[in-house]
């Protein structure tokens, strides 16, 4: 009988292990998708200041811009 009672208590404790693991792999998962989210945001705001530096330096420039050179980061 105590072979039994062990054998199951050991799974009973396996099962709680389990369980705990696959509850912080999936925090890091959701921790992960959220700093994919703000990296991205990160990307479209220097994209966003690029395009505004570039447009204020080629104002300033005598006019002769070429128009394919904005056409290479669109």
């Amino acid at each position: 009988m105590f072979r039994r009672l062990f054998w199951f208590v050991l799974g009973a404790l396996a099962a709680l292990f389990g369980y705990g693991w696959l509850r912080r792999q999936a925090d890091q998962l959701a921790t992960k998708e959220s700093v994919d989210q703000f990296i991205d945001g990160l990307v479209d705001r220097v994209t966003a200041v690029k395009e505004k530096v570039s447009d204020t330096v080629g104002g300033a420039t005598s006019g002769k811009r070429d128009s394919a050179s904005d056409d290479l980061f669109e």
